[in-house]
Order: C-alpha cells, then sequence, then structure tokens
C-alpha cells in the first residue's frame, strides 16, 4: 500500500507499518540492497556518504558525483529507468 512502501532509485521497498517506513527513510543507505545509478546504469551499494538527489517522490543515490551532477541538470532524463528492447524471443 502506498503507505508503507518507499522508493529508492528505481527500487520499491514495501515496509510494515509506519514505523518501519520512518526508520527506513532515516538511513535508507543502510536497509537497501544495491541500486542501479541512473545515469550510468552501474549497480552499487550506496553508503551514507554516497551521492544523492530527492526528486520528485523517490530518492536517488549515485555510484559518483559527476554522475549526480549529471542528474541535476535534467532530472527527468534520468529519473525512469531505461528498459532495453530484446525484440522476439
Amino acid at each position: 500500500d502506498v503507505d508503507h512502501r518507499v522508493f529508492v532509485n528505481y527500487e520499491t521497498y514495501y515496509m510494515a507499518d509506519a514505523a518501519a517506513v520512518a526508520n527506513f527513510r532515516q538511513i535508507p543507505w543502510k536497509y537497501s540492497g544495491p541500486v542501479t545509478d541512473p545515469v550510468s546504469g552501474e549497480r552499487f551499494q550506496p553508503t551514507a556518504e554516497s551521492p544523492r538527489i530527492e526528486h520528485g517522490d523517490r530518492l536517488f543515490y549515485f555510484a559518483a558525483q559527476t554522475n549526480a551532477n549529471t542528474f541535476a541538470k535534467d532530472p527527468a532524463a534520468h529519473a525512469t529507468p531505461v528498459v532495453p528492447y530484446v525484440g522476439n524471443m
């Protein structure tokens, strides 16, 4: 349900209750798994030192400050994941 979910990069995390949501929001890097940098596509585990930007209702972590700077210039270009087309299988 919408009251018990948190978005980090392209990942969605669901919590049991409001207290868990509040705890997750305080230190999301501690509880999230690896995420995808929205600029470089690199998978990495965010830390307290990872660059981050809030955009819309989502928190984005970046593998490098240069990626955060690129995102900040045009968030709409990076906020939605690009899914490669694999054609007919």
